[in-house]
């Protein structure tokens, strides 16, 4: 009988050793152990005896005899590593002895065991669903997370068949959490499939449960190979690499971009910033480039993509285009205080943060940016990123991303990231005027005040405060 186990990722491949990234791009061969470890044991003496426990198991005290040799109905039978994904996701014993498994009783009276380490790509809820036939459990991080005892078979769609075999964990990329699948079969078929799935993964179910699942073997492994030192250890993020190697420092590193592949990123390492993990999608010097009307906000595009540095240019990488994210983060090279969103003194430049930009939910930037309107974070003033840097006037006091006025009289305003003003009365957005804007801030701008530019803070009259007034380099990052 079998037991849904719906983790919500599909292995691409059940009994190869080869584990397949984000994009499909193969990673290296484990040189340092295996992926899974397993024990099989012969239960019920191996004809149904119930001396030791019952013959239907209903309960984890009974089910922890069935992997304890000290009870006489109990036998190890083989043991095992393997690099092979087939011992979490089988149907009929005859799966696993085809493959060098060895199953005894004829695939009656057993009990399977399978231990391993799993290594999310991503940082946020992961969705495990067990699926076997009979009892199973399945064990997390030290925690029984989903148990499902009693006789039953493989659920052809387990989500909807009980509550009990799913189950939601929180957890950081590149962290490693022991886990243990455990499951037992008395009579008749039998199987064992582990499935999970992360925020990222989407789809509406067809066809069955295991439908809406993306494969990926890669988060099951043992060793510390995906540190983005090279092409071939290419990383899912920096923030993976971050949690995984525990590395301080800042540089160029190997991205396993979603659609491209390896992929060398800036990347910002250092603990100071937040915790660190960040991956630069672009930067901007004193110019008209990255305007709001520019198409690489929106558009899938590249703009010297080999500039690996944060020296003063021009650029747009595919970090931007592919990369879905949930934390922004910009600094101002050129704007030499120390302050803002975060206390950066190590960079001596201000700083702007936005943790969930698009509520939580992980995004690609153009995909945000070509969808949201007006999307409102708070009053301006109290936005930390403000500070002393920014002008500002009395009215909207908008803070968020996707900004535009009303446009009266001509006057239209936009900011992709950044402020709206204005001094005509009505108090906080929605409610102040916003048919004109005098003073213009922020990232990504274009108004009829002040003119176009890539990023900065401009006055065109009638501020109570006066910032930088001018134009600004900055540099993007996501995490």
């Amino acid at each position: 009988m079998r037991v849904a186990l719906c983790i919500a990722f599909l292995f691409w491949s059940l009994a190869s050793s080869a584990q397949l990234g984000l994009s499909g791009v193969t990673a290296p061969n484990r040189s340092t152990g295996y992926a899974l470890e397993y024990f099989i044991y012969s239960t019920h003496g191996g004809n149904g005896a119930t001396t030791d426990y019952p013959a239907l198991i209903s309960n984890k005290t009974d089910f922890d005899k069935l992997f304890n040799t000290s009870y006489q109905t109990t036998r190890l039978h083989s043991v095992g590593k393997t690099n092979s994904m087939l011992p979490l996701d089988w149907n009929l014993y005859t799966k696993l002895t085809g493959a060098g498994f060895s199953i005894p009783n004829n695939g009656d009276y057993f009990s399977f065991m399978v231990k391993g380490l799993f290594t999310p790509l991503e940082t946020g809820n992961y969705t495990f669903c067990l699926n076997a036939d009979d009892a199973c459990d399945f064990t997390f991080d030290g925690s029984v997370v989903i148990s499902y005892y009693g006789a039953h078979g493989i659920a052809v769609n387990p989500i909807s068949n009980s509550n009990t075999n799913i189950a939601t964990v929180s957890l950081v990329a590149g962290k490693s959490y022991p886990f243990t699948v455990r499951m037992h079969e008395g009579g008749g078929e039998e199987g064992l499939q582990l499935y999970w799935k992360n925020t990222s993964t989407t789809g509406a179910e067809s066809g069955g449960f295991k439908k809406i699942f993306t494969q990926h073997a890669a988060e099951i492994n043992i060793d510390k190979l995906l540190d983005g030192s090279s092409a071939v250890y290419a990383a899912p993020s920096a923030e993976y690499i971050k949690n995984k190697t525990g590395t301080n420092t800042d540089g160029v590193y190997w991205i396993n971009l979603p659609n491209v592949g390896p992929t060398q990123i800036y990347c910002i390492m250092n603990s100071a910033v937040d915790g660190g993990g960040w991956m630069m999608m672009m930067k901007a010097t004193r110019g008209t480039t990255f305007q709001y009307s520019s198409s690489h906000w929106t558009s899938v595009t590249t703009l010297n993509p080999t500039d690996l540095t944060r020296n003063d240019a021009d650029a747009k990488y595919n970090t931007m285009n592919y990369f879905a994210g949930r934390d922004l983060l910009a600094l101002w090279p050129d704007i030499n205080t120390v302050g803002g969103s975060l206390s950066l003194t190590a960079y001596n430049c201000w700083a702007w943060e936005q943790k969930n930009f698009n509520n939580g939910i992980k995004i690609t930037p153009i995909n945000f940016w070509s969808n949201v309107s007006r999307l409102f974070f708070s009053d301006a003033n109290n936005f930390a990123g403000k500070g002393s840097i920014f002008s500002s006037q009395p009215d909207v006091r908008f803070y968020g991303f996707n900004f535009y006025n009303d446009g009266g009289s001509g006057l239209a305003s936009r900011t992709r990231w950044g402020f709206g003003w204005n001094e005509n009365g009505g108090g906080l957005y929605p409610n102040g005027n916003m048919l004109s804007d005098d003073v213009t801030g922020g990232i990504g701008v274009t108004s009829d005040r002040v003119g176009s530019y890539s990023a900065g803070d401009y006055v065109a009259c009638c501020q109570n405060a006066t910032g930088i007034n001018r134009t600004a380099r900055v540099e993007v990052y996501i995490r």
